[in-house]
């Protein structure tokens, strides 16, 4: 029945620009008042400060390593659902692309980068667009990359035929985003044992400084009732809508539970020792070997892709 409500969201969104409009408003109210205190909380940097030590990013594949490797050397790139700019400024840094242009919906990340961009004196430009609509010109851009945006997108297919549309001759699309099940109507599997686990941790792993919150299990959500209205809300269905406009030159899935038992917000604890520490080692262990023998889809997903040809 959820799966049902979940995709009565959609429907009705899509069908409705009135609809739409009333979540995005609502969207923006939310990520308005939660990302300002988010970049100054100094539990959001000790937490970060703790990934880093434990690797947390470990399974990722690193875009301009893969980009070299496969000696391809775009020149103009552009960043979807840009942020603040940090990807385009670190991407640059790294030697990927001598311009980049960024497009996000919110005005005030915008102004950052912009701000950011200016002080440095970076090639960047920025605009504020909706995704779900905006008009990319033609042939413009040898990369574009789309970084955790996607799972928000409500018209996935737009995106897609933009992204096809606005690639160069030899251009490349890079996606990472949660690719997990829509709307957090998780399957039977992906319950039971996140729960299981989160039942064996002791409290202190499951206390999340960042949301004041106590992690006690993994339970499906309300569609309609997630943290904002655009969260997760068809993104499942990202790689199955990509396969259809892009060939994937390279794919990387990863992640079964480790956002569940390990999320942001609560990795300082395991900081405390090396017995600690050892914890994470064996949930990243589990996790391999769910999605090795696929016991559970992996949740995260990388792909490297060049447009397909289409048929007119």
């Amino acid at each position: 029945m959820s799966k049902q409500q979940a995709q009565e969201i959609i429907s009705r969104a899509l069908a409705d620009r009135r609809v739409y409009d009333s979540m995005v408003k609502r969207e923006g109210e939310i990520w308005g008042a939660v990302l300002p205190k988010l970049h100054q909380s100094d539990a959001v940097a000790a937490d970060q400060k703790a990934s880093a030590e434990l690797k947390m990013g470990r399974n990722y594949i690193s875009l301009s390593k893969l980009l070299q490797e496969r000696n391809l050397k775009p020149q103009r790139g552009l960043t979807l659902g840009c942020g603040a700019g940090r990807a385009e400024r670190a991407l640059m840094a790294a030697g990927v692309c001598t311009t980049f242009h960024g497009i996000d919906v919110a005005l005030s990340a915008v102004e950052e980068a912009r701000h950011e961009a200016s002080s440095k004196k970076l090639p960047l430009t920025y605009e504020v667009a909706d995704l779900n609509y905006v008009e990319l010109p033609a042939q413009s851009y040898d990369l574009i990359i789309a970084q955790t945006c996607l799972h928000h997108v409500l018209r996935l297919e737009h995106v897609a035929e933009q992204v096809h549309k606005a690639l160069r001759p030899g251009g490349v699309f890079w996606v990472h985003d949660f690719i997990g099940e829509t709307q957090a109507q998780y399957d039977d599997a992906r319950l039971k044992i996140t729960s299981e686990i989160l039942a064996i941790l002791p409290e202190k792993f499951r206390q999340n400084t960042v949301t004041g919150r106590l992690i006690k299990d993994l339970k499906r959500a309300i569609p309609g009732k997630l943290s904002s209205p655009f969260e997760q809300i068809r993104s499942e269905e990202i790689p199955t809508v990509l396969g259809k406009w892009f060939n994937f030159e390279a794919s990387n899935e990863f992640d079964t539970i480790m956002s569940y038992v390990a999320p942001p917000g609560t990795r300082a604890a395991f900081m405390a020792n090396d017995d600690t520490k050892t914890i994470v080692e064996l949930l990243f262990y589990i996790d391999q070997l769910l999605k090795e023998h696929r016991i559970m889809r992996p949740i995260g997903g990388q792909y490297l892709m060049t447009p397909k040809l289409l048929s007119s």
